[in-house]
């Protein structure tokens, strides 16, 4: 019997990111923060088109990176506000559970700095600085 991979399923899963195409898991990481996104796209960037990707939270900075990789779906049980605003721009499609007003940094206490970065340089110049 074929498993179904949905939102429930990741949810209580220690994956922070699993992608996925044509139902077949392609890659998946344990790691935090953006790293694991950062790896999958330079290594599987042609693979992401049209993949549907999970990640545990999806902020601007991680969206903007999905969009880049041309991602045609999202799940995931929690999103920032830019973050969904962001993949709804780019007509990425998203299954969430919770929307909350930004993503914090590590230790809780402040905004992480992926997601201040993301937000104050272009596009272009963020891709470019995360993915070298």
């Amino acid at each position: 019997m074929k498993r179904v991979y949905n939102l429930d399923y990741f949810s209580r899963t220690s994956w922070s990111l699993v992608l996925l195409q044509k139902n077949k898991i392609i890659y998946k990481s344990k790691l935090p923060g953006l790293k694991p996104l950062i790896l999958c796209i330079k290594k599987y960037s042609r693979g992401m088109h049209g993949a549907t990707v999970y990640d545990k939270i999806i902020g601007r900075a991680a969206a903007t990176l999905l969009v880049h990789a041309k991602v045609k779906e999202v799940w995931t049980p929690t999103i920032s506000r830019e973050g969904k605003r962001y993949l709804a721009k780019n007509g990425v499609k998203l299954t969430y559970k919770k929307v909350i007003a930004g993503v914090k940094n590590r230790e809780g206490d402040g905004p992480c700095p992926m997601e201040k970065m993301s937000l104050r340089m272009t596009e272009k110049d963020f891709v470019e600085k995360m993915l070298g």
